[in-house]
């Protein structure tokens, strides 16, 4: 029997309690409500309205079906106002992470012939040098702020380095990036710093990507610039849009990751034990720690194309749709013990990086770029300290993903 609209629950994704403890509330709405009606907040400082799909089956189905779209300018509202959108903020929206097939396919082509597991493996002892080194400055001071002093820079220097950035550019192109990142909770004010800085880092890109044409090496923008399949290349726009991509997606979900699995470990002893007693553990741990801390919270929006069903409950078509990654990946009827920390947790079917077509094209970096700084973080340090109680600790009001503010820390 289908659910009638005025009896689905509704959830306010910018309450504060969504923030601290959502886990019990999302527990419930699997059990009677897991397709409800949701609010989040947008940079602008409006709200968007839709549909939240809880259940891990709900939120996998939703990746492989055909009647919703990646493309939220196929929203009739959304679409009408695309003339109204900044340049350099509609840059972000056309990227391959909101494009449906076969556009999408074409566009994951193109750059998994740059981007390839290979390429990323080849980074490993670079990747474990920028690490060590920040780890390093670490030890020096002892108080730190794990976020600001290594979860942050560490993911942004690999970034750059991946992306060719040279070492006196290194502190505009961090500010930027920050600057672009941290404006999505700031309304309005917050809007407006994302345009100047999506501005600057559009002509930043641009004269990286010149300087490749120039003058090609073995780097992923030369790669970029220059791949083809079958006479088919990337334009360079959309090249452009893919280095924003590859910034977005690579930059807060590692920090998050990292940040996110500290305080989990430190909140769990004995896997924080086990863990040190067993470093071959961590290519499992990373697993469970990206299902049980969330980096990011809920995937990519979805528009339906037409009405549809979920669960009981009808869509209607032009709805957003949400699947709630950090629901899923709790799921009582995928993952035993769901609200447990289970770092030889087998199987590990986590949704962290979504699915299907749209899976994590990242997923190779963020997984190695997680098993590096945990791995070197513990190697380094055999006393790990908060130095403020831990429910003074603080997540970033960004909805989409799930991260600390601040990591206040005494490191030995």
């Amino acid at each position: 029997m289908t659910v009638q609209a005025d009896r689905i629950p509704f959830t306010d994704l910018d309450d504060p309690l969504m923030f601290t403890d959502p886990f019990p509330r999302y527990a419930e709405l699997r059990r009677s409500a897991p397709v409800s009606r949701v609010r989040a907040p947008l940079a602008t400082g409006m709200r968007a309205k839709g549909y939240m799909l809880t259940r891990y089956d709900d939120v996998l189905a939703m990746h492989a079906d055909p009647r919703l779209s990646s493309d939220v300018m196929r929203n009739d509202r959304i679409g009408r106002l695309r003339w109204l959108i900044p340049k350099p903020i509609r840059l972000l929206t056309e990227t391959m992470a909101t494009k449906d097939d076969p556009e999408h396919q074409r566009l994951r082509r193109l750059v998994h012939k740059a981007f390839t597991p290979k390429l990323v493996a080849g980074l490993t002892d670079d990747i474990t040098g920028i690490a060590r080194e920040l780890i390093e400055q670490l030890a020096q001071a002892g108080q730190v702020d794990l976020v600001s002093d290594f979860a942050v820079p560490f993911p942004l220097t690999v970034i750059a380095r991946l992306l060719g950035v040279k070492d006196h550019e290194l502190e505009e192109f961090h500010h930027l990036c920050l600057t672009l990142t941290e404006s999505s909770s700031k309304g309005t004010r917050g809007l407006i710093g994302m345009i100047n800085a999506a501005a600057q880092l559009t002509a930043f890109f641009e004269r990286l990507a010149d300087a490749r044409r120039d003058d090609p090496d073995d780097g992923l923008i030369s790669q970029l610039v220059r791949t083809t399949d079958g006479g088919d290349k990337l334009s360079d726009r959309e090249a452009i849009a893919m280095m924003f991509l590859l910034l977005l997606a690579g930059h807060d979900t590692t920090s998050n990751l990292i940040g996110n699995s500290i305080v989990a470990l430190l909140d769990h002893p004995d896997q924080l034990a086990r863990l040190r007693a067993q470093p071959d553990l961590i290519d499992h741990g990373v697993e469970e720690l990206l299902r049980f801390t969330a980096p990011v919270a809920v995937g990519a929006p979805r528009v339906a194309l037409e009405d549809l069903e979920f669960s009981g409950t009808r869509i209607p078509k032009g709805s957003r749709v949400f699947g709630m990654l950090i629901s899923a990946n709790r799921d009582e009827s995928v993952f035993p013990d769901a609200d447990q920390l289970d770092l030889s947790r087998s199987p590990n079917k986590h949704l962290a990086f979504a699915s299907g077509n749209h899976y994590c094209l990242g997923h190779h970096l963020a997984r190695l770029e997680g098993r590096i700084a945990i791995t070197q973080l513990l190697q380094r340090f055999d006393h790990l300290e908060l130095t403020v109680p831990r429910n003074s600790l603080r997540l970033r009001p960004i909805v989409q993903l799930r991260g600390l503010a601040s990591l206040p820390m005494r490191l030995r």
